[in-house]
């Protein structure tokens, strides 16, 4: 086990499902697709998907760590 953390984030990461996207989202993902193409969006979205999560994993951490905090404080 090398981050305990990450891998606690990994596990809940992997029990959330994808918002589904709304009528006015999936009409502009088809007029993107249809000037872009579909690889091109597929590697947007893929490098969106990795910013996000880095950056919902640090809030995951600190959010973590605060709450390991109060409680330790707590007592």
């Amino acid at each position: 086990m090398q981050d305990p953390l990450r891998e606690i984030y990994e596990l809940w990461e992997g029990k959330m499902g994808s918002h589904p996207m709304t009528k006015e989202e999936r009409a502009v993902w088809n007029r993107a697709e249809a000037v872009l193409g579909k690889n091109a969006i597929d590697e947007l979205v893929h490098a969106q998907s990795r910013s996000l999560a880095e950056e919902q994993y640090d809030c995951f951490r600190t959010g973590f760590r605060l709450g390991v905090r109060l409680i330790l404080d707590a007592r």
